[in-house]
């Protein structure tokens, strides 16, 4: 007869605990293709430079936050006090994030809401002039984020790929000694047209060929 601990001891997997050490961030017009999948043949991951994403750049330590709000309806009937009924109606699903690298071309872009292709820079003095519009445009972009934990030998890539994502909000810009020059971003998501969902996930690399069988999925046609 089992004991708690042996229970215990076969229903919990240390080694699925995950902690995001390194992470990097893509933003691409929606004319780029979302990824199937983060690796290329042999096991590397593909290029995503050479597929037309954009670097977002470093960003301060607290890193990517993934909202996700639920509302719901309940019906509730004659004498009883709980809901006997609950239908999730609305899942708004929003990222934050606070770049640190500033002037990145497609970064102002996304930030200021305009197009900077007509923009250029000095040759001598390398200035850049640039007129922010009274009302933003809100362009739709692409955005993929990758996480990496562990040593090569038991490496995990986590994955969030985004078919629409929009601007909704930016915090106030600081400028003193203290602080670098940065700007909290936030994003909302919406399920794109094409791709038909709001969110890919992804997940892989040596760590969850290691741990297949504590990950419990069917194993695919290579």
């Amino acid at each position: 007869m089992p004991t708690f601990d042996t229970i215990r001891q076969e229903a919990d997997e240390r080694a699925l605990i995950r902690k995001i050490q390194k992470a990097v961030a893509f933003v691409a017009p929606n004319t780029v293709e979302l990824p199937t999948t983060l690796f290329d043949v042999g096991g590397t991951l593909i290029d995503l430079k050479a597929l037309g994403w954009l670097p977002v750049g470093m960003v301060t330590p607290d890193g990517y936050e993934f909202g996700r709000d639920i509302n719901k309806e309940d019906v509730t009937a004659l004498g009883y006090a709980s809901a006997v009924r609950s239908d999730i109606t609305e899942v708004a699903r929003s990222i934050t994030m606070t770049p640190l690298e500033t002037g990145r071309k497609h970064m102002l872009e996304l930030t200021l809401g305009t197009d900077l292709t007509a923009v250029t820079q000095n040759p001598t003095t390398g200035e850049i002039v640039i007129d922010e519009p009274d009302l933003p445009v809100g362009q739709e972009y692409r955005l993929l984020i990758l996480g990496s934990d562990g040593p090569a030998a038991e490496n995990w890539i986590l994955g969030r790929g985004y078919g629409a994502v929009k601007l909704s909000a930016t915090d106030s810009q600081k400028w003193g000694k203290g602080d670098p020059v940065q700007q909290p971003l936030t994003f909302d998501v919406f399920t794109d047209g094409e791709i038909g969902t709001p969110i890919k996930h992804f997940m892989g690399g040596t760590g969850a060929v290691k741990h297949k069988l504590a990950l419990g999925f069917t194993a695919g046609t290579p």
